[in-house]
């Protein structure tokens, strides 16, 4: 129905033509069939990926839906343009996870292999949002039954699972950590060493074995140019926002603020 190949010409990296090919197909479906359909969970650099195509395609429309305003990973929702957006069904499912926590410092990390352990992929999993006496998690709706039938403990405490509406999400406070530094440079290795306290060139391993995105998507070149207002995040451990350019210092080098997120 697409001519796929000039859609997905702009796009060189295989994972990406892999993203532009799963919104085309369920575009395909949406128009042969009359029909709504739903990507994966997408992060905001896969979102825009997607975007992008479904902007040029006709008799469609679109919408993202990730629980709130500003959920990370969100779901592109695909109709046809004679529907309201409004009174499209939803495509996710929202949960509050309850458990006596007490005693166990439950991670992000935790909550997501326990959802996963239910043989469940990653890409039907959204926002995971910790509080200190329950979690949120957000999902696809396809999973729903699964999640409330199946899911009983997290890292061996048994919960309670609870479906929610949209109206109840309550988007924990985020940790912030201002620091401020200077860089030789704006490659990335500088950058991220200085966020994350790590040397130099343990950070540019870290980088080679792709364990580092750049505005969500994975680096694997040390010397990839970093700019104000970029994301840097670094396989479970947070991420590092740089903040501002606050000119050169003495030495000739950037001084830079930057926000450790947490």
């Amino acid at each position: 129905m697409f001519e796929q190949k000039t859609l997905l010409n702009h796009l060189h990296r295989e994972e990406d033509r892999l993203i532009g090919s799963h919104v085309l197909d369920k575009s395909e479906r949406v128009i042969k069939y009359h029909k709504t359909e739903a990507s994966d969970f997408l992060n905001p650099y896969q979102q825009q990926i997607a975007e992008d195509i479904v902007k040029q395609i006709s008799d469609l429309n679109y919408k993202f839906e990730g629980g709130y305003k500003a959920a990370e990973r969100k779901r592109l929702v695909l109709f046809p343009e004679y529907l309201f957006p409004d009174l499209v069904e939803t495509q996710i499912a929202i949960f509050k996870i309850k458990g006596n926590f007490s005693f166990q410092n439950l991670t992000h990390r935790d909550f997501l292999g326990a959802v996963m352990g239910l043989g469940l992929q990653r890409k039907v999993i959204g926002d995971i949002l910790l509080h200190s006496e329950f979690a949120q998690l957000i999902t696809a709706v396809e999973v729903k039954d699964i999640i409330e039938l199946k899911l009983d403990k997290v890292h061996q405490v048994p919960v309670e699972i609870e479906a929610i509406s949209a109206d109840e999400i309550i988007k924990p406070t985020q940790h912030e950590k201002e620091i401020l530094t200077t860089v030789p440079s704006m490659r990335l290795d500088a950058v991220a060493s200085s966020g994350f306290g790590d040397s130099r060139s343990k950070m540019s391993r870290a980088i080679k074995n792709e364990e580092v995105k750049l505005n969500w998507k994975v680096e694997s070149d040390p010397a990839a140019e970093v700019e104000i207002g970029d994301l840097i995040s670094v396989r479970g451990r947070g991420r590092v926002k740089v903040e501002e350019d606050r000119g050169l210092s003495n030495k000739d080098r950037i001084k830079l603020t930057l926000k450790r997120l947490t």
